[in-house]
Protein backbone atom coordinates (compact mmCIF):
# COMPACT_ATOMS: atom_id res chain seq x y z
CA UNK A 1 0.00 0.00 0.00
CA UNK A 2 1.46 3.35 -1.04
CA UNK A 3 1.25 6.39 1.16
CA UNK A 4 -2.09 8.21 1.00
CA UNK A 5 -1.79 11.43 -1.00
CA UNK A 6 -5.31 12.85 -0.94
CA UNK A 7 -8.88 12.40 0.24
CA UNK A 8 -11.27 9.88 -1.28
CA UNK A 9 -14.95 10.41 -1.93
CA UNK A 10 -15.63 8.37 1.24
CA UNK A 11 -13.34 10.63 3.27
CA UNK A 12 -15.25 13.64 1.97
CA UNK A 13 -18.56 12.00 2.91
CA UNK A 14 -17.35 11.90 6.53
CA UNK A 15 -15.60 15.29 6.60
CA UNK A 16 -18.66 17.05 5.19
CA UNK A 17 -20.43 16.69 8.56
CA UNK A 18 -17.59 18.54 10.30
CA UNK A 19 -17.59 21.22 7.61
CA UNK A 20 -21.33 21.79 7.96
CA UNK A 21 -21.03 22.15 11.72
CA UNK A 22 -18.11 24.58 11.51
CA UNK A 23 -19.14 26.70 8.51
CA UNK A 24 -22.91 26.93 7.96
CA UNK A 25 -24.21 30.36 9.11
CA UNK A 26 -20.64 31.61 9.42
CA UNK A 27 -19.28 34.53 7.39
CA UNK A 28 -16.13 34.41 5.28
CA UNK A 29 -13.72 36.88 6.86
CA UNK A 30 -10.43 36.23 5.01
CA UNK A 31 -9.22 34.31 1.96
CA UNK A 32 -5.61 33.37 1.23
CA UNK A 33 -4.00 31.68 -1.77
CA UNK A 34 -0.45 30.44 -1.36
CA UNK A 35 1.18 31.47 -4.62
CA UNK A 36 0.01 32.77 -8.04
CA UNK A 37 -0.37 29.26 -9.51
CA UNK A 38 -1.12 27.47 -6.25
CA UNK A 39 -4.25 25.41 -5.64
CA UNK A 40 -3.80 25.74 -1.88
CA UNK A 41 -6.28 28.06 -0.14
CA UNK A 42 -7.22 29.04 3.38
CA UNK A 43 -10.63 30.51 4.27
CA UNK A 44 -11.20 32.07 7.68
CA UNK A 45 -14.86 31.82 8.68
CA UNK A 46 -16.43 33.36 11.78
CA UNK A 47 -19.58 31.70 13.08
CA UNK A 48 -21.61 33.37 15.86
CA UNK A 49 -21.38 31.38 19.07
CA UNK A 50 -18.62 29.16 17.67
CA UNK A 51 -15.83 31.54 16.78
CA UNK A 52 -13.31 31.25 13.99
CA UNK A 53 -12.71 28.19 11.81
CA UNK A 54 -9.97 27.85 9.21
CA UNK A 55 -10.88 25.89 6.12
CA UNK A 56 -7.90 24.48 4.24
CA UNK A 57 -8.37 23.37 0.61
CA UNK A 58 -6.00 22.13 -2.07
CA UNK A 59 -6.37 20.01 -5.22
CA UNK A 60 -7.05 16.81 -3.26
CA UNK A 61 -8.02 17.75 0.32
CA UNK A 62 -10.48 19.85 2.32
CA UNK A 63 -10.70 20.07 6.12
CA UNK A 64 -10.71 22.37 9.14
CA UNK A 65 -7.16 23.19 10.26
CA UNK A 66 -5.65 24.82 13.30
CA UNK A 67 -2.62 25.90 11.32
CA UNK A 68 -2.19 29.21 9.52
CA UNK A 69 0.72 29.71 7.18
CA UNK A 70 2.16 33.17 6.55
CA UNK A 71 0.15 34.72 3.73
CA UNK A 72 1.88 35.96 0.53
CA UNK A 73 2.58 39.70 0.61
CA UNK A 74 0.87 40.16 -2.76
CA UNK A 75 -2.38 38.17 -3.08
CA UNK A 76 -2.67 36.42 -6.48
CA UNK A 77 -5.30 37.82 -8.84
CA UNK A 78 -7.68 34.86 -8.40
CA UNK A 79 -7.50 35.27 -4.63
CA UNK A 80 -8.42 38.95 -5.01
CA UNK A 81 -11.31 37.92 -7.26
CA UNK A 82 -12.63 35.51 -4.62
CA UNK A 83 -12.33 38.19 -1.94
CA UNK A 84 -14.38 40.57 -4.06
CA UNK A 85 -17.25 38.07 -4.41
CA UNK A 86 -17.13 36.13 -1.13
CA UNK A 87 -15.82 38.37 1.67
CA UNK A 88 -18.41 38.81 4.45
CA UNK A 89 -20.81 36.47 2.65
CA UNK A 90 -22.87 34.14 4.87
CA UNK A 91 -22.40 30.43 4.20
CA UNK A 92 -25.82 28.85 3.62
CA UNK A 93 -24.87 25.28 2.82
CA UNK A 94 -21.94 22.87 2.43
CA UNK A 95 -22.42 19.68 0.45
CA UNK A 96 -20.73 16.91 -1.46
CA UNK A 97 -21.85 16.37 -5.03
CA UNK A 98 -23.16 12.80 -5.16
CA UNK A 99 -20.41 10.38 -4.23
CA UNK A 100 -17.64 12.38 -5.84
CA UNK A 101 -14.62 14.40 -4.77
CA UNK A 102 -16.48 17.67 -5.30
CA UNK A 103 -17.46 20.01 -2.45
CA UNK A 104 -19.74 23.02 -2.86
CA UNK A 105 -19.98 25.92 -0.44
CA UNK A 106 -23.05 28.03 -1.11
CA UNK A 107 -23.14 31.64 0.10
CA UNK A 108 -25.80 34.34 -0.15
CA UNK A 109 -24.23 35.67 -3.34
CA UNK A 110 -22.47 32.79 -5.10
CA UNK A 111 -21.31 29.18 -4.82
CA UNK A 112 -17.69 28.11 -4.76
CA UNK A 113 -17.03 24.61 -6.09
CA UNK A 114 -13.89 22.70 -5.14
CA UNK A 115 -13.02 19.92 -7.58
CA UNK A 116 -10.70 17.70 -5.53
CA UNK A 117 -10.05 15.25 -8.35
CA UNK A 118 -7.11 15.52 -10.75
CA UNK A 119 -6.07 18.02 -11.98
CA UNK A 120 -8.05 19.95 -9.35
CA UNK A 121 -9.85 23.26 -9.77
CA UNK A 122 -11.76 25.96 -7.92
CA UNK A 123 -14.81 27.35 -9.72
CA UNK A 124 -16.98 30.30 -8.67
CA UNK A 125 -20.55 30.15 -10.06
CA UNK A 126 -23.53 32.47 -9.74
CA UNK A 127 -27.08 31.64 -8.59
CA UNK A 128 -27.91 30.37 -12.09
CA UNK A 129 -24.90 28.00 -12.02
CA UNK A 130 -23.07 30.01 -14.68
CA UNK A 131 -19.31 30.18 -14.20
CA UNK A 132 -18.13 33.57 -12.97
CA UNK A 133 -14.47 32.58 -12.89
CA UNK A 134 -12.46 29.34 -12.52
CA UNK A 135 -8.96 29.12 -11.08
CA UNK A 136 -7.99 27.34 -14.29
CA UNK A 137 -9.73 27.22 -17.67
CA UNK A 138 -10.04 23.53 -18.51
CA UNK A 139 -11.43 21.62 -21.49
CA UNK A 140 -12.41 17.99 -21.98
CA UNK A 141 -14.46 16.29 -24.68
CA UNK A 142 -17.54 16.24 -22.42
CA UNK A 143 -17.20 19.52 -20.50
CA UNK A 144 -15.61 22.96 -20.59
CA UNK A 145 -14.76 25.09 -17.56
CA UNK A 146 -14.44 28.76 -18.50
CA UNK A 147 -16.15 32.08 -17.64
CA UNK A 148 -19.77 32.67 -18.73
CA UNK A 149 -20.33 28.98 -19.48
CA UNK A 150 -22.91 26.91 -17.53
CA UNK A 151 -21.12 24.81 -14.95
CA UNK A 152 -21.19 21.10 -15.78
CA UNK A 153 -20.08 18.34 -13.41
CA UNK A 154 -17.51 15.73 -14.44
CA UNK A 155 -19.00 12.32 -15.36
CA UNK A 156 -20.32 10.79 -12.12
CA UNK A 157 -19.37 7.44 -10.61
CA UNK A 158 -21.98 5.07 -9.20
CA UNK A 159 -22.73 5.85 -5.55
CA UNK A 160 -21.98 2.58 -3.71
CA UNK A 161 -24.21 3.62 -0.80
CA UNK A 162 -27.20 4.19 -3.06
CA UNK A 163 -26.72 0.89 -4.86
CA UNK A 164 -29.40 -1.74 -4.24
CA UNK A 165 -28.66 -5.42 -3.78
CA UNK A 166 -30.05 -6.10 -7.27
CA UNK A 167 -27.94 -3.30 -8.72
CA UNK A 168 -24.75 -4.67 -7.16
CA UNK A 169 -25.62 -8.18 -8.38
CA UNK A 170 -26.04 -6.94 -11.96
CA UNK A 171 -22.74 -5.03 -11.82
CA UNK A 172 -20.88 -8.13 -10.65
CA UNK A 173 -22.52 -10.43 -13.20
CA UNK A 174 -21.59 -8.13 -16.08
CA UNK A 175 -17.85 -7.99 -15.37
CA UNK A 176 -14.87 -10.28 -15.24
CA UNK A 177 -13.00 -7.70 -13.13
CA UNK A 178 -11.82 -8.70 -9.69
CA UNK A 179 -14.23 -7.64 -6.94
CA UNK A 180 -11.60 -5.42 -5.32
CA UNK A 181 -10.89 -3.65 -8.62
CA UNK A 182 -14.61 -3.08 -9.25
CA UNK A 183 -15.11 -1.57 -5.80
CA UNK A 184 -11.99 0.60 -6.11
CA UNK A 185 -12.63 2.02 -9.57
CA UNK A 186 -16.23 1.64 -10.72
CA UNK A 187 -17.61 2.47 -7.26
CA UNK A 188 -14.89 4.98 -6.39
CA UNK A 189 -13.86 3.50 -3.03
CA UNK A 190 -10.14 3.39 -3.77
CA UNK A 191 -7.83 0.46 -3.05
CA UNK A 192 -7.73 0.61 0.77
CA UNK A 193 -11.47 1.02 1.35
CA UNK A 194 -12.23 -1.67 -1.27
CA UNK A 195 -9.88 -4.01 0.60
CA UNK A 196 -11.71 -3.08 3.81
CA UNK A 197 -15.10 -3.96 2.30
CA UNK A 198 -13.79 -7.33 1.09
CA UNK A 199 -12.25 -8.05 4.50
CA UNK A 200 -15.52 -7.25 6.29
CA UNK A 201 -17.49 -9.34 3.83
CA UNK A 202 -15.07 -12.25 3.99
CA UNK A 203 -14.63 -12.12 0.21
CA UNK A 204 -11.40 -12.66 -1.71
CA UNK A 205 -10.73 -9.31 -3.39
CA UNK A 206 -9.19 -11.02 -6.43
CA UNK A 207 -12.33 -13.13 -7.08
CA UNK A 208 -13.91 -12.31 -10.50
CA UNK A 209 -17.25 -10.55 -10.15
CA UNK A 210 -19.04 -13.11 -12.35
CA UNK A 211 -18.13 -15.90 -9.93
CA UNK A 212 -19.69 -14.26 -6.88
CA UNK A 213 -22.44 -16.32 -5.21
CA UNK A 214 -25.61 -14.64 -3.95
CA UNK A 215 -24.61 -15.07 -0.31
CA UNK A 216 -21.22 -13.47 -0.95
CA UNK A 217 -22.86 -10.60 -2.83
CA UNK A 218 -25.20 -10.01 0.11
CA UNK A 219 -22.24 -9.95 2.49
CA UNK A 220 -20.48 -7.50 0.18
CA UNK A 221 -23.57 -5.25 0.03
CA UNK A 222 -23.81 -5.23 3.85
CA UNK A 223 -20.09 -4.52 4.19
CA UNK A 224 -20.39 -1.50 1.90
CA UNK A 225 -23.29 -0.15 3.97
CA UNK A 226 -21.31 -0.71 7.18
CA UNK A 227 -18.68 1.83 6.13
CA UNK A 228 -21.03 4.78 6.64
CA UNK A 229 -22.69 3.44 9.78
CA UNK A 230 -19.59 4.34 11.79
CA UNK A 231 -19.45 7.37 13.97
CA UNK A 232 -16.30 9.41 13.36
CA UNK A 233 -13.43 7.69 15.16
CA UNK A 234 -10.38 8.90 13.21
CA UNK A 235 -7.37 6.62 12.92
CA UNK A 236 -3.89 7.64 11.74
CA UNK A 237 -1.66 4.83 10.46
CA UNK A 238 1.86 5.13 9.13
CA UNK A 239 0.73 5.36 5.50
CA UNK A 240 -2.99 6.04 5.78
CA UNK A 241 -5.57 8.12 7.60
CA UNK A 242 -9.23 7.11 7.86
CA UNK A 243 -12.41 8.37 9.58
CA UNK A 244 -12.68 5.04 11.44
CA UNK A 245 -10.38 2.11 12.37
CA UNK A 246 -9.75 -0.34 9.55
CA UNK A 247 -9.96 -4.11 9.81
CA UNK A 248 -7.29 -4.50 7.09
CA UNK A 249 -4.84 -2.46 9.21
CA UNK A 250 -5.85 -3.71 12.66
CA UNK A 251 -2.36 -5.14 13.26
CA UNK A 252 -0.74 -1.77 12.47
CA UNK A 253 -0.04 0.88 15.13
CA UNK A 254 -2.37 3.85 14.97
CA UNK A 255 -3.05 7.21 16.57
CA UNK A 256 -6.49 8.62 17.24
CA UNK A 257 -7.89 12.15 17.10
CA UNK A 258 -11.09 13.83 18.24
CA UNK A 259 -12.08 14.96 14.74
CA UNK A 260 -11.34 13.74 11.22
CA UNK A 261 -10.00 17.20 10.35
CA UNK A 262 -7.44 16.95 13.17
CA UNK A 263 -6.38 13.54 11.89
CA UNK A 264 -5.99 14.73 8.30
CA UNK A 265 -4.19 17.89 9.43
CA UNK A 266 -1.73 15.83 11.44
CA UNK A 267 -1.22 13.13 8.79
CA UNK A 268 -0.52 15.51 5.91
CA UNK A 269 1.59 18.00 7.89
CA UNK A 270 4.88 16.88 6.31
CA UNK A 271 3.33 17.08 2.84
CA UNK A 272 2.29 20.68 3.54
CA UNK A 273 5.86 21.60 4.43
CA UNK A 274 7.04 20.14 1.12
CA UNK A 275 4.32 22.02 -0.76
CA UNK A 276 5.30 25.30 0.91
CA UNK A 277 8.96 24.79 -0.02
CA UNK A 278 8.08 24.08 -3.66
CA UNK A 279 5.75 27.10 -3.86
CA UNK A 280 8.41 29.37 -2.34
CA UNK A 281 10.90 28.10 -4.92
CA UNK A 282 8.35 28.70 -7.68
CA UNK A 283 7.71 32.27 -6.51
CA UNK A 284 11.46 32.96 -6.36
CA UNK A 285 11.93 31.48 -9.85
CA UNK A 286 9.09 33.60 -11.28
CA UNK A 287 10.65 36.72 -9.77
CA UNK A 288 14.01 35.72 -11.23
CA UNK A 289 12.52 35.20 -14.71
CA UNK A 290 10.72 38.56 -14.49
CA UNK A 291 13.98 40.33 -13.58
CA UNK A 292 15.85 38.49 -16.35
CA UNK A 293 13.26 39.75 -18.84
CA UNK A 294 13.78 43.29 -17.51
CA UNK A 295 17.56 42.87 -17.82
CA UNK A 296 17.19 41.66 -21.41
CA UNK A 297 14.97 44.66 -22.19
CA UNK A 298 17.55 46.97 -20.62
CA UNK A 299 20.33 45.37 -22.64
CA UNK A 300 18.44 45.91 -25.90
CA UNK A 301 17.50 49.46 -24.94
CA UNK A 302 21.11 50.23 -24.06
CA UNK A 303 22.30 48.93 -27.45
CA UNK A 304 19.66 51.05 -29.16
CA UNK A 305 20.53 54.29 -27.36
CA UNK A 306 24.30 53.77 -27.70
CA UNK A 307 23.74 53.45 -31.42
CA UNK A 308 21.51 56.57 -31.52
CA UNK A 309 24.08 58.55 -29.48
CA UNK A 310 26.92 57.72 -31.82
CA UNK A 311 25.01 57.96 -35.09
CA UNK A 312 23.22 61.25 -34.27
CA UNK A 313 26.49 62.95 -33.31
CA UNK A 314 28.16 61.58 -36.42
CA UNK A 315 25.28 62.86 -38.60
CA UNK A 316 25.49 66.31 -37.03
CA UNK A 317 29.25 66.39 -37.66
CA UNK A 318 28.76 65.29 -41.29
CA UNK A 319 26.31 68.13 -41.88
CA UNK A 320 29.00 70.67 -40.89
CA UNK A 321 31.79 68.84 -42.73
CA UNK A 322 29.71 68.92 -45.92
CA UNK A 323 28.36 72.41 -45.30
CA UNK A 324 28.54 73.67 -48.90
CA UNK A 325 26.91 70.54 -50.40
CA UNK A 326 24.06 70.59 -47.88
CA UNK A 327 23.52 74.31 -48.33
CA UNK A 328 23.46 73.96 -52.13
CA UNK A 329 20.79 71.22 -51.97
CA UNK A 330 18.56 73.07 -49.50
CA UNK A 331 18.84 76.33 -51.44
CA UNK A 332 18.12 74.54 -54.75
CA UNK A 333 14.92 72.92 -53.45
CA UNK A 334 13.67 76.12 -51.84
CA UNK A 335 14.36 78.11 -55.05
CA UNK A 336 12.37 75.66 -57.19
CA UNK A 337 9.49 75.76 -54.72
CA UNK A 338 9.53 79.57 -54.82
CA UNK A 339 9.33 79.35 -58.63
CA UNK A 340 6.12 77.31 -58.26
CA UNK A 341 7.49 73.99 -59.50
CA UNK A 342 5.72 70.76 -58.56
CA UNK A 343 7.43 68.05 -56.52
CA UNK A 344 7.64 65.75 -59.53
CA UNK A 345 9.70 68.40 -61.34
CA UNK A 346 11.85 69.02 -58.28
CA UNK A 347 12.56 65.27 -57.85
CA UNK A 348 13.50 65.00 -61.51
CA UNK A 349 15.89 67.95 -61.23
CA UNK A 350 17.44 66.56 -58.01
CA UNK A 351 18.40 63.32 -59.77
CA UNK A 352 21.46 65.20 -61.02
CA UNK A 353 22.63 65.70 -57.40
CA UNK A 354 24.85 62.70 -56.60
CA UNK A 355 24.26 62.91 -52.82
CA UNK A 356 20.42 62.94 -53.07
CA UNK A 357 18.88 59.58 -52.07
CA UNK A 358 15.26 60.31 -51.24
CA UNK A 359 12.69 63.11 -51.00
CA UNK A 360 9.69 62.62 -48.68
CA UNK A 361 7.77 65.75 -49.56
CA UNK A 362 4.78 64.99 -47.33
CA UNK A 363 7.08 64.99 -44.29
CA UNK A 364 9.35 67.83 -45.49
CA UNK A 365 12.32 65.44 -45.31
CA UNK A 366 15.22 64.68 -47.65
CA UNK A 367 17.91 62.01 -47.30
CA UNK A 368 21.48 62.85 -48.41
CA UNK A 369 24.40 60.43 -48.54
CA UNK A 370 27.35 62.21 -46.95
CA UNK A 371 30.67 60.35 -46.93
CA UNK A 372 28.91 57.00 -47.29
CA UNK A 373 26.29 57.62 -44.57
CA UNK A 374 22.66 58.56 -45.09
CA UNK A 375 21.66 61.72 -43.20
CA UNK A 376 18.12 62.97 -42.73
CA UNK A 377 17.45 66.71 -43.17
CA UNK A 378 14.38 68.88 -42.69
CA UNK A 379 14.02 71.16 -45.72
CA UNK A 380 12.05 73.66 -43.61
CA UNK A 381 15.12 74.28 -41.43
CA UNK A 382 18.55 75.75 -42.13
CA UNK A 383 21.84 73.88 -41.72
CA UNK A 384 22.45 74.96 -38.11
CA UNK A 385 18.94 73.89 -37.06
CA UNK A 386 19.34 70.50 -38.76
CA UNK A 387 22.69 69.90 -37.10
CA UNK A 388 21.30 71.01 -33.74
CA UNK A 389 18.45 68.54 -34.09
CA UNK A 390 20.89 65.67 -34.54
CA UNK A 391 23.05 66.87 -31.64
CA UNK A 392 19.93 67.04 -29.44
CA UNK A 393 18.99 63.48 -30.43
CA UNK A 394 22.46 62.40 -29.34
CA UNK A 395 22.09 64.19 -25.99
CA UNK A 396 18.61 62.72 -25.50
CA UNK A 397 20.02 59.24 -26.12
CA UNK A 398 22.77 59.89 -23.57
CA UNK A 399 20.19 60.86 -20.96
CA UNK A 400 18.34 57.63 -21.70
CA UNK A 401 21.57 55.68 -21.16
CA UNK A 402 22.08 57.32 -17.75
CA UNK A 403 18.56 56.32 -16.69
CA UNK A 404 19.12 52.78 -17.95
CA UNK A 405 22.29 52.49 -15.88
CA UNK A 406 20.43 53.76 -12.80
CA UNK A 407 17.63 51.26 -13.38
CA UNK A 408 20.18 48.54 -14.00
CA UNK A 409 21.63 49.01 -10.51
CA UNK A 410 18.15 48.64 -8.98
CA UNK A 411 17.51 45.46 -10.96
CA UNK A 412 20.89 44.04 -9.97
CA UNK A 413 20.07 44.70 -6.32
CA UNK A 414 16.75 42.85 -6.73
CA UNK A 415 18.54 39.90 -8.35
CA UNK A 416 21.06 39.81 -5.51
CA UNK A 417 18.15 39.83 -3.04
CA UNK A 418 16.55 36.87 -4.83
CA UNK A 419 19.84 34.95 -4.74
CA UNK A 420 20.17 35.66 -1.03
CA UNK A 421 16.60 34.44 -0.40
CA UNK A 422 17.30 31.32 -2.44
CA UNK A 423 20.44 30.62 -0.43
CA UNK A 424 18.50 31.10 2.80
CA UNK A 425 15.84 28.62 1.65
CA UNK A 426 18.55 26.06 0.87
CA UNK A 427 20.12 26.54 4.31
CA UNK A 428 16.84 26.29 6.23
CA UNK A 429 16.59 23.06 8.18
CA UNK A 430 13.82 20.88 6.88
CA UNK A 431 11.63 21.25 9.93
CA UNK A 432 8.89 18.68 10.37
CA UNK A 433 5.85 19.16 12.49
CA UNK A 434 6.03 16.65 15.30
CA UNK A 435 3.21 14.14 15.21
CA UNK A 436 1.55 14.15 18.62
CA UNK A 437 1.49 10.99 20.71
CA UNK A 438 -1.83 9.26 21.29
CA UNK A 439 -1.94 10.35 24.94
CA UNK A 440 -1.42 14.06 24.25
CA UNK A 441 -5.10 14.62 23.59
CA UNK A 442 -5.63 13.89 27.30
CA UNK A 443 -4.25 15.65 30.36
CA UNK A 444 -0.98 13.86 31.05
CA UNK A 445 2.36 13.89 32.84
CA UNK A 446 5.23 11.57 33.67
CA UNK A 447 5.66 10.62 37.31
CA UNK A 448 9.03 10.78 39.06
CA UNK A 449 9.38 7.07 38.25
CA UNK A 450 8.76 7.72 34.55
CA UNK A 451 5.24 6.31 34.57
CA UNK A 452 2.71 7.90 32.22
CA UNK A 453 -0.32 9.32 34.02
CA UNK A 454 -3.36 10.43 32.00
CA UNK A 455 -6.73 11.99 32.80
CA UNK A 456 -9.66 13.06 30.66
CA UNK A 457 -10.34 16.65 29.68
CA UNK A 458 -14.08 15.96 29.55
CA UNK A 459 -16.65 13.34 30.60
CA UNK A 460 -16.34 11.66 27.20
CA UNK A 461 -12.56 11.46 27.54
CA UNK A 462 -12.91 10.12 31.08
CA UNK A 463 -15.09 7.33 29.66
CA UNK A 464 -12.48 6.64 26.96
Amino acid sequence: MGRKEGMSALDIRFIIHELKDALIDGRIQKIYQYGPKSKRFLFEVHKPGKGESRLYVDQSKIFITKEKEPAPQEPPSFCMFLRKHLMNQRIRNVKQHGFDRIVEIETDGATIIFELLAPGNVVLVDSMRNIIMPLEIQRWKDREVKPKMPYKYPPALTDPFGLSMDGLTRMLQRTDKAVGQLLATSLGLGSVYSDEVCARAGVDKSRPGQEMRMEETANLHNAIASLVKHGIEPAIYEDFVAPFPLKVLEDKPKETKMTFSEAIDSYFSEQFIGARVEEEKEIIEERRERIQRIEEGQRKAREKWVKVTEESREEADLIYKNYQTVQKVLDGIRKMKDEGKEWDEIKEAMKEVEEMKEIRENEGIIILELEGKEVELDIRKDIEENAARHYEESKHAKRKLVKIEEAKEVVQQKMEQIEEEEAEEEEKPKKKRRRKKWYEKFKWFLSSDGILVIAGRSAAQNET
